[in-house]
């Protein structure tokens, strides 16, 4: 409950508390938990008729979600969402295109010097910041896996796809999450206790890597995640979470340092490789 109905409860502080009590709730309000994480802005946008239609429940079920949380009704509680979108910081494409001339005509060594220095700060970051005992978790959950499930879209589908490969030439049993072609719900279903799901995402969080990941938590399976931050919507459903500072001056954000930590994982489960000394 609201402690003090008078303040305006910031969109962070009502997540939060959505996140702690989502195993808690019911299927159906579950659902609306998991949309209100996963998609913030629809959710804030949408009209309670379209919302109800698109996750196929009563919109006094979104009335009721409310009232779980303190409100006195989804209108209340959906305001929350809307302030976000009013008092939200420029995203991160708007200050590019404010930061970044126009460069036509601009030298390519210059251009190259550039983009080599993103990635030379996003690996200098990780090397910093790289939090070693989450790291070594993660590497001892993907060695002792019996299968490894992977997924990843847009800018980190080459980043699952690089994870899947080495792997592959380990001839460890994986196999890449299959989004495309509308199995990856089944594929979150044949997940077994002794097997593990390697997650990537960053902003903007894709919603069917988000969802994959809370599915398999909330079956109980073992998940190690890649991300941008601990604040991230993979990180609390997690098993271990791993994370790679995303944001950078760059129209194009960089993958290096992910590539880096997933090339670090793959030498040491590689076989001959000394086991984690944690």
């Amino acid at each position: 409950m609201l402690t003090n109905p008078q303040a305006p409860e910031t969109f962070d502080a009502l997540r939060q508390r959505i996140r702690d009590r989502f195993d808690g709730l019911s299927p159906h309000l579950q659902r609306i938990a998991r949309a209100s994480l996963v998609d913030p802005n629809t959710f804030a946008l949408s009209t309670t008729a379209a919302l109800g239609e698109a996750l196929e429940i009563q919109p006094s079920t979104l009335i009721r979600f409310a009232k779980e949380f303190g409100y006195s009704g989804f209108s209340d509680l959906q305001r929350v969402f809307r302030q976000r979108l009013i008092e939200g910081a420029a995203t991160v494409r708007d200050k590019v295109l404010d930061s970044t001339p126009s460069s036509a005509a601009a030298d390519i060594g210059a251009i190259l010097a550039d983009s080599i220095a993103v990635h030379r700060q996003a690996l200098e970051s990780l090397l910093e910041t790289c939090d070693h005992a989450a790291l070594g978790r993660a590497i001892d959950a993907i060695r002792a896996a019996d299968h490894v499930y992977v997924a990843g879209l847009r800018r980190s589908r080459p980043i699952a796809d690089y994870l899947l490969y080495g792997l592959m030439r380990s001839e460890r049993p994986c196999s890449l999450l299959d989004f495309a072609g509308g199995m990856a719900g089944s594929q979150i279903a044949t997940i077994r206790p002794d097997d593990v799901l390697v997650a990537i995402a960053f902003p903007p969080y894709s919603p069917p890597v988000l969802e994959a990941v809370m599915d398999a938590h909330i079956s109980g399976r073992r998940v190690v995640t890649i991300t941008d931050s601990d604040q991230s919507p993979l990180a609390v459903n997690s098993h271990v979470c791993l994370t790679v500072a995303s944001s950078t001056p760059s129209r194009m954000q960089p993958i290096g340092g992910a590539i880096a930590l997933v090339h670090a994982i793959l030498t040491a489960i590689t076989p001959g490789a000394p086991p984690n000394a944690s």
